[in-house]
């Protein structure tokens, strides 16, 4: 039991050892990640639903501009 409890006792000190140097390697070297493509966010959705709209109107006045010259 006691040769047990010396493995427990060892194992957590490794793990600890290991999260100690760890951050402290990572200031240091700090590690680099890949590039990806920034999130545009609202910006984008707000300039699409700006875009959908002003499509939507230019049909509605055109569908009443072709209405209007059939019925005269």
């Amino acid at each position: 039991m006691n040769s047990l409890v010396l493995r427990k006792t060892a194992l957590g000190r490794d793990v600890s050892a290991k999260i100690a140097v760890t951050p402290a390697l990572g200031r240091i070297l700090p590690v680099q990640r890949p590039a990806r493509l920034r999130r545009r966010g609202p910006v984008l959705w707000a300039a699409l639903a700006l875009f959908v709209l002003a499509a939507d109107f230019l049909l509605a006045s055109l569908a009443w501009l072709a209405v209007d010259f059939v019925m005269r």
